[in-house]
C-alpha cells in the first residue's frame, strides 16, 4: 500500500511451505534486502495496533480490504492505534484454513473470511477463541441456521434470496428445462442445486438433472458434460465456484454446439476472471448471462466515492465482491470504536467488538457513510448512535447475521466480442428480513 503501508507477494514460504498472497496495511515496512521472517503470518501482528484479518479467494477483495483500512487510518484510526490490516489471498480450501488457523492463534480481533465452505471449516476455531467472521461472499443457506454463537455475519445475501433472481433470469430468456451444474462437496453448490429447483418450478420450469464435478477438477469434464447435455437442456447453471475452472467447463463443451444458455450465479457471472479464461466466447451459441448481488449500486454516492478510490489506488475497476469486502471494514472499524467506549478499554476483546456489530449497522442512528468514515468515528466515540449504510448497500443484520434491506443485483449478459460482462442494467431487490 501507499503511505508508508506494506503489501507483498509472498511465494514459497516455509514452516508452514505455502505459497500465499499476503498484504498488510498499517504495519512497518521493509526494504528488500531484508530476509523474510520464518513465519511470515505471524511478523505482520502488531501488537500496538488493532489487529483485524481476512482470508480472500482474490486479489481484487485483498484490495479492497487493505483500501479500507487505509482510508481508517488516514482518519485517525480506531481507539488510538492504528489498524493493522493483514490480509490473505488463499488458493484452496487447505490454504484458507492454515491462514485463518494462524491469524486466529495470532490474536486477531475480527476475520473476514470468504466463501461458504471456508467459514464452516473455520467456525470451529474461531468459536474456540470467540472471534466473530465476517464474509461477502458466503452465501450458503447453512450460514442462517448455524450454531454459531452469533460468530457469522454476511454482508451479502443468502442464495435464499440470490437464487429466485437467476430463476426469472433464465425464465424470462424464454428457458423452461434446466440442469444444474456444481461442485462435489461444496456448500455454495449444495445451497444452490437445492434452491434452484423450487424457485425456477413455481415460475413455470424445471430442473431435470444435477451433475456433480468432483471439487478441484480443473479438466477432463467429458463424462460429466455427456450426462449435462443427455438430459437436453435449454438452460444450464453452471455453478462451478472457482470462476477460472467454471470458464474451463464451457470451454471443453464447445464442440458440443450447445445452442441454450449458460446461466452463471454471483461466483461467475460479472468476473472478469471468468470471461478472460474463456478460449472463444463467439463459439458459446446461446450466450452466458447471470445475475448477482456482488456489486454496490452504481448510482449511489458511496458506491461512487468507493470506486473512485479503489480506480486511484489500483489503476483498475473494482470487481465484484469488492464492495460488501470494502465495507466489512468499515463496519469493523466502527464496531471496535464503539467496544472500545461501551467497556472503557483501548483494547476490546472479540466478543465486546462482536456485540457491537449491530449497534453500528443497524438503526436507530445518525446515518453515517464510508466516503466521511472519520465523522463517523468521532461520532461513535461522543457516545451517538450511528447507522453505517455503504457502498453496497444500506444493510441491517438481523437476529441470525443475515442482511435486510434494500439490494442491488446486477443483470449480466457476456458481450462476446469485448470478451467482457455487460453489467449495465441493475434491480433493487428488497430483502424482507427484518433486522431486530
Amino acid at each position: 500500500m501507499n503511505t508508508g503501508s506494506r503489501r507483498r507477494t509472498l511465494a514459497a514460504l516455509a514452516a508452514p511451505a505455502l505459497a500465499l498472497g499476503l498484504g498488510a496495511c498499517g504495519g512497518g515496512g521493509r526494504d528488500a534486502s531484508t530476509p523474510l521472517p520464518a513465519n511470515p503470518i505471524q511478523a505482520m501482528f502488531d501488537p500496538a495496533a488493532i489487529n483485524i484479518g481476512s482470508v480472500g479467494w482474490r486479489t481484487s477483495t485483498r484490495d479492497a480490504f487493505l483500501l479500507a483500512a487505509r482510508q481508517v487510518n488516514d482518519a485517525g484510526g480506531v481507539l488510538g492505534k492504528r489498524v493493522n490490516a493483514i490480509a490473505l489471498v488463499a488458493r484452496d480450501n487447505a490454504e484458507a484454513q492454515e491462514m485463518g488457523r494462524q491469524l486466529l492463534d495470532g490474536g486477531v480481533s475480527i476475520l473476514n473470511v470468504s466463501t461458504s465452505t471456508r467459514v464452516l471449516n473455520l467456525l470451529p476455531l474461531a468459536q474456540a477463541r470467540g472471534v466473530p467472521i465476517l464474509t461477502e461472499s458466503g452465501s450458503s443457506p447453512a450460514l442462517t441456521t448455524l450454531a454459531d454463537g452469533d460468530l457469522v455475519f454476511r454482508v451479502g445475501v443468502s442464495d435464499v434470496d440470490a437464487t429466485p433472481v437467476l430463476a426469472r433470469v433464465a425464465f424470462d430468456a424464454g428457458k423452461r428445462r434446466a440442469v444444474v451444474l456444481v461442485n462435489e462437496g461444496d456448500a455454495f453448490g449444495a445451497g444452490l442445486d437445492s434452491l434452484f429447483s423450487p424457485a425456477f418450478q413455481a415460475i413455470g420450469g424445471q430442473v431435470v438433472r444435477t451433475v456433480a464435478i468432483p471439487f478441484g477438477l480443473k479438466s477432463g469434464f467429458a463424462p460429466y458434460l455427456k450426462q449435462v447435455f443427455d438430459a437436453n437442456p435449454d438452460v444450464i447453471l453452471n455453478g462451478i465456484l472457482a470462476a477460472d475452472i467454471s470458464a474451463n467447463v464451457l470451454n471443453e463443451s464447445l464442440s458440443s454446439q450447445y445452442a441454450g444458455l449458460w446461466l452463471l450465479p454471483g461466483t461467475a457471472a460479472g468476473n472478469q476472471t471468468f470471461a478472460d479464461n474463456l478460449a472463444d466466447p463467439g463459439q458459446i451459441k446461446g450466450g452466458a448471462s447471470g445475475a448477482a448481488a456482488t456489486f454496490g449500486l452504481y448510482d449511489s454516492a458511496s458506491y461512487r466515492y468507493f470506486r473512485d478510490s479503489y480506480v486511484a489506488q489500483y489503476a483498475s475497476e473494482p470487481q465484484d465482491f469488492t464492495a460488501p469486502t470494502y465495507d466489512i471494514v468499515m463496519a469493523m472499524a466502527l464496531a471496535i470504536e464503539r467496544a472500545g467506549r461501551v467497556n472503557g478499554t483501548a483494547s476490546p476483546t472479540p466478543a465486546m467488538i462482536r456485540d457491537s456489530l449491530r449497534p453500528v449497522m443497524n438503526a436507530p442512528g445518525a446515518a453515517v457513510r464510508p466516503e466521511a468514515i472519520g465523522a463517523a468515528l468521532a461520532l461513535v466515540r461522543q457516545g451517538a448512535d450511528v447507522d453505517y449504510g455503504g457502498a453496497y448497500a444500506d444493510i441491517a443484520w438481523d437476529a441470525r447475521g443475515d442482511i435486510a434491506g434494500a439490494i442491488p443485483f446486477t443483470v449480466f449478459r457476456l458481450d462476446a466480442q469485448a470478451r467482457r460482462w455487460d453489467g449495465s442494467r441493475q434491480i433493487v431487490i428488497d430483502i424482507p428480513r427484518s433486522a431486530p
